[in-house]
């Protein structure tokens, strides 16, 4: 049955051909649809480990550090602990000096210097330092920018010492790491304040007008406003199963009405109908594996010219082509139903 699956799809290689290609741009968009969603979820984590601190100590009422504003008196970093450390988070515009404030929107966070020259965002830089002045920034590579690159955060001029990577929320806005000082003068214009507190360990009292809030919970939060996107997006895939199923169903289905005839006579010449209902079924399982091996490397090409950053997950790599054969049985059951109604008699001119 093998070789008899292998002769049709040769018999029949230009149709098969196109309904490859046209399964394969679709089976490339589920890749990046999937990839999509994977780094929305993700990036948040990411960004909240790069940040560091276990916990975060907000103002009361605030849901998130990048979702909501508050501000906390800067006393309360020293009232918490020696562990305590203050952070500043803001949206910023990242600009050239031609480029006359129109520049690039970020979530600035700020962080006490000997933090940032040990913690906060290091593991996240792939190339560049730490900071090491009021001067200097660590930019996402996302936001475009190079290491020694002159730029304004707001008002300020600032070079770019370091690139990280990793370190985006929001769908994709780029952090910048400052000094917390740098920070609170441009966003607060004063340094008596912070957007909250960073620990280690959850504190063994919550101050009064705080809220305490784990760093999973400060990563969930700031998906909240991306809850619309997200379900969109997974819309989107489902159609696309959809789409799948129905160009792998169409053509098995057309190619079981041509062979009618071809598949009475096997059956007259006593081949079992359980074989030729393999043999078709088998034809929809090679279209999408073909299909889905020409997505796999589709997707590589596309994803750098993607205007989102997308992270298709190890597992969507077998996933998704496991799901485009399930999509292929489904949708060519009709045609495997028209290979088990072949009539033998037809074979010999009779009824059928």
């Amino acid at each position: 049955m093998w070789l008899l699956t292998v002769r049709d799809l040769q018999y029949r290689r230009l149709r098969v051909i196109v309904v490859v290609l046209l399964a394969s741009v679709v089976i490339t968009l589920l890749f990046l649809m999937t990839g999509l969603v994977n780094q929305f979820n993700r990036e948040p984590y990411d960004a909240t480990r790069a940040i560091g601190g276990a916990q975060w100590v907000l103002a009361a009422g605030t849901s998130g550090p990048f979702t909501s504003g508050g501000t906390l008196p800067v006393g309360f970093v020293d009232a918490l602990g020696e562990s305590a450390r203050g952070v500043v988070v803001a949206r910023g515009t990242l600009s050239t000096v031609d480029e006359s404030g129109d520049g690039d929107e970020v979530v600035v966070v700020g962080g006490e210097p000997g933090d940032l020259t040990t913690r906060m965002g290091v593991d996240a830089i792939v190339d560049g330092r730490a900071i090491a002045g009021p001067a200097e920034i660590l930019v996402d590579r996302t936001a475009g920018r190079h290491v020694g690159d002159r730029l304004h955060l707001g008002a300020k001029p600032v070079e770019v010492v370091g690139l990280t990577a990793g370190t985006t929320v929001l769908a994709g806005l780029p952090l910048v790491f400052v000094e917390m000082p740098t920070a609170q003068q441009l966003y607060f214009k004063s340094d008596d304040v912070v957007s909250g507190v960073l620990l280690d360990e959850p504190p063994a009292a919550v101050p009064s007008g705080t809220v305490v809030r784990s760093s999973d919970e400060v990563a969930a939060d700031a998906l909240g406003p991306l809850e619309d996107a997200i379900s969109s997006v997974d819309l989107v895939r489902a159609l696309l199963w959809i789409v799948t199923a129905v160009i792998i169903g169409a053509v098995v289905f057309l190619s079981a009405l041509e062979r009618q005839r071809d598949f009475a006579i096997l059956r007259a010449m006593g081949t079992p109908k359980r074989a030729l209902m393999l043999a078709t079924a088998l034809q929809a399982v090679v279209i999408a594996l073909v299909a889905a091996a020409i997505a796999i490397v589709l997707q590589r090409l596309i994803r750098p010219a993607f205007p989102l950053q997308v992270v298709v997950p190890t597992s969507a790599l077998w996933q998704v082509p496991l799901g485009a054969v399930a999509a292929a049985l489904v949708a060519g059951a009709a045609g495997v139903r028209k290979v088990a109604s072949a009539d033998p008699a037809a074979a010999f001119g009779g009824p059928g």
